[in-house]
């Protein structure tokens, strides 16, 4: 009877120390994890990891922190990039589709006003008005939110890949070539219509003028971008514009493309000052 007791009892302390022995194991388990996590946290605020730029003008730094070195920018916050992660067909297509073409209507409404005119440009202007013309020409393409500059840093950085596709199942790279040339033709078309704008202006202060009437059109897709962003008009538009704001392109260094946009840029100016000789000074 005795040995029956003092095997139960003896059985009973195992059990105790069994137990005592696996709470101490998940202790130190516990006490090993939080450890391992206070290193990490430590090494990351040694180490910061770089955060996304904004390639847009009126963009800002949104996005979570990225595992890698490489460079990322979201996308440019205006309508061509709506068109890029919204089906055909649907409202947010059409809305940034129909904001296109009616940028595309007043560039035409203006060239056509100013060729119907049996002298298209004027002949009797004073050489400081031809001289401040020649001036603005560069000003027109190097503004911080010209299209022609966004156009190029796209074109030489922001290349389409996977991984905006991964983002974004919509954003394939049909669309996204498709709304990049959307933007390109706006970008030069815009260049086009000032540079015949500013040739009408017989006064400094018309060349000024002319200038600062123009320069709304290159805010239009913006702004038709910011209140879609606001939900000003509708949720599917809401809902586009939040996609851009997520998606992150990561920068591209391709010396042939970053050449091809230079070469491009120089070509405009080059262009663009050929032609107000031909026709200021020629003419």
């Amino acid at each position: 009877m005795d040995q029956a007791i003092d095997d139960g009892a003896a059985d009973e302390e195992n059990a105790l120390l069994s137990v005592l022995r696996q709470e101490q194991q998940q202790s130190m388990q516990q006490m090993e994890e939080r450890l391992r996590q206070l290193l990490i946290e430590n090494n990351e605020n040694k180490n910061p990891k770089k955060r996304p730029i904004s390639a847009s003008t009126y963009g800002d730094e949104r996005s979570p922190d990225m595992a890698a070195d490489d460079q990322y920018y979201t996308m440019v916050e205006d309508i061509y990039s709506i068109m890029c992660v919204s089906p055909a067909r649907s409202q947010p297509f059409v809305y940034a589709t129909t904001i296109f073409l009616v940028k595309i209507l007043f560039y035409s409404l203006i060239l056509s006003s100013i060729f119907i005119k049996a002298t298209i440009f004027p002949t009797e202007v004073e050489d400081l008005v031809k001289a401040t013309q020649f001036f603005m020409l560069p000003i027109t393409v190097l503004v911080t939110d010209s299209g022609v500059l966004t156009a190029m840093f796209i074109y030489a950085h922001l290349k389409w890949s996977p991984e905006i596709e991964a983002q974004n199942q919509l954003a394939t790279k049909k669309r996204y070539i498709y709304a990049n040339i959307a933007r390109s033709v706006d970008a030069v078309l815009y260049q086009v219509v000032i540079f015949f704008v500013l040739l009408q202006a017989t006064e400094v202060l018309a060349v000024f003028l002319n200038f600062a009437a123009l320069r709304f059109f290159m805010e239009i897709h913006t702004v038709a971008f910011e209140v879609a962003r606001n939900g000003f008009l509708s949720v599917p538009l809401y809902k586009a514009a939040a996609d851009v704001r997520r998606i992150q392109i990561k920068a591209t260094i391709c010396d042939s493309t970053q050449r091809t946009a230079r070469i491009f840029f120089v070509v405009s100016l080059t262009v663009m000052c050929v032609g107000w000789f031909l026709l200021s000074v020629v003419y």
